[in-house]
C-alpha cells in the first residue's frame, strides 16, 4: 500500500498542478471586475490553501486513525457549532456559507463532508458491520446526521446539501444497508424535495436552477449559463485554444469555480478533457485499492466513502458545465477555487495515508 500512497501523491500534485494553471488563467479577468482584485489574487489564496491543506495532511497522516472513532462526539459538536456560526457572520452573495476572518473565509460546510465519513465509518465500526436492518443501516444514522442536512441546506446551500445525503446513503449501501432500503429513502427524499419545489419553500436561485434544468431535460433549451460553458467545451474542440486562450470564461459566472471545467476544456481540448478524467479515474483506482486491502472495518468504510466523494463531485462539478446537472457550487476536488474545499479534502487524505501505513504490507 505504500506504493498506492506514492501514486496517489504523485497523481495530486499533477492536477493540483494543472488546476493552478487553469485557476490563474480563469481568474486573472476578475480584475477588470468589481471589486477589482489583483489578477493573482485567487492563485495566491489557492496556494496558501494548498499550503496549510497539506500541513493538515502530514499530521493527520501521522496521527493514528483509529483515534477518531473515540473523538467523534467531540467531531459531532464541532462540525455542529462550526455550521451554526455562519448565520452569525455576514451573508455573501445572499447565503450564510462563509465564517470571515480577515480576508479569508473557512466554508463550514466543506469540513462537514469529511466529518460525515468519519461518523459513518465509526456509526458502521460500533455496529461491527451489522446493518442490514433498516432501523441499524438507515434510520438511525441519517436521523443523528439530520442536524448537518438542515443547517447546510438553511445556508442556503441545496448542492451540499443533496450532496451530504448521497454520500450517506452510498457509503451506508456498501457498507451493508440493503438497496430496498436505500431506495426507499431515495424515493421519500425525492418526494420531499419536490414538494418543496411544488410549494415554492426553496429560495429563488434555487428555483430558478431548477427549472432552467427540467425546461432543459423536456425541451432540451438550456440556459445561459449552461449554453455558455457547452460553447466554451465545443470551442476548445480536440486541443484546444492553449492555456490561457479562453474567451468564453469572460462570459461565465464564478468561472474560477462553478465553471471551471468549462475554462479547462475550451483551453485544453478533448484530449486534455480525457487526460484529466484519467487522472481522477488513477487517483480513486489507489485510494480504492487502499479500501479492498485493509481489513478494519472503520478504515475500509472511510477510504470508502473518501473515495466515492471525489468521485461524485467531479460528476457534480462536470456535469453542470456539460448541462447535465443543475448548478450546484460543488468544487472540482484539488482543481478549483476554493481554501476550504482544498484544506478538507488534503487533510481527509491524511487519515487516507495513514490509514495505508498502518495496514502495509
Amino acid at each position: 500500500m505504500e506504493r498506492s500512497t506514492r501514486r496517489i501523491l504523485i497523481l495530486l500534485s499533477i492536477i493540483a498542478t494543472i488546476g493552478l494553471v487553469t485557476l490563474y488563467s480563469a481568474s486573472y479577468i476578475m480584475t477588470y471586475r468589481y471589486p477589482y482584485p489583483p489578477p493573482n489574487y485567487y492563485l495566491t489564496h489557492q496556494i496558501i490553501a494548498m499550503i496549510i491543506g497539506v500541513v493538515f495532511m502530514v499530521i493527520l497522516s501521522l496521527f493514528d486513525y483509529r483515534k477518531h472513532e473515540s473523538y467523534t462526539t467531540f467531531y459531532y459538536i464541532l462540525a455542529l457549532v462550526a455550521l451554526v456560526a455562519v448565520f452569525f457572520s455576514s451573508r455573501v452573495a445572499g447565503s450564510h456559507r462563509w465564517i470571515m476572518i480577515g480576508s479569508y473565509s473557512v466554508q463550514s460546510s466543506e469540513f462537514a463532508k469529511i466529518f460525515l465519513l468519519i461518523y459513518l465509518a465509526a456509526y458502521v465500526y460500533r455496529q461491527n458491520g451489522d446493518i442490514s436492518t433498516f432501523k441499524k443501516g438507515i434510520f438511525d444514522p441519517i436521523v443523528r446526521l439530520l442536524p448537518i442536512y438542515i443547517l447546510v441546506f438553511l445556508e442556503p446551500d441545496l448542492g451540499t446539501t443533496i450532496l451530504l445525503f448521497i454520500v450517506t446513503l452510498v457509503v451506508l449501501y456498501i457498507a451493508g444497508a440493503k438497496l430496498l432500503h436505500v431506495l426507499s429513502i431515495i424515493g421519500l427524499g425525492l418526494l420531499a424535495f419536490l414538494g418543496m419545489y411544488g410549494a415554492g419553500l426553496l429560495h429563488a436561485y434555487q428555483a430558478e436552477r431548477l427549472t432552467s434544468f427540467f425546461t432543459y431535460l423536456v425541451t432540451g433549451s438550456s440556459n445561459y449559463q449552461a449554453n455558455i460553458a457547452m460553447s466554451a467545451i465545443n470551442s476548445g474542440g480536440i486541443l484546444g485554444s492553449g492555456p490561457g486562450g479562453a474567451v468564453y470564461k469572460f462570459f461565465l459566472p464564478v468561472q474560477f469555480s462553478d465553471f471551471i471545467f468549462a475554462v479547462f476544456g475550451e483551453e485544453f481540448g478533448l484530449i486534455g478533457i480525457i487526460l484529466l478524467i484519467l487522472l481522477y479515474y488513477m487517483l480513486i483506482r489507489e485510494i480504492v485499492h487502499i479500501a479492498i486491502r485493509v481489513n478494519d472495518i472503520f478504515a475500509k468504510v472511510y477510504v470508502t466513502g473518501f473515495a466515492f466523494l471525489i468521485g461524485i463531485q467531479i460528476l457534480f462539478n462536470a456535469g453542470v458545465s456539460l448541462g447535465i446537472l443543475p448548478v450546484t457550487g460543488v468544487t472540482l476536488p484539488f482543481f478549483s477555487y476554493g481554501g476550504s474545499s482544498v484544506i478538507s479534502l488534503l487533510a481527509g487524505l491524511g487519515v487516507v495515508i495513514n490509514i495505508a501505513y498502518t495496514n502495509r504490507d
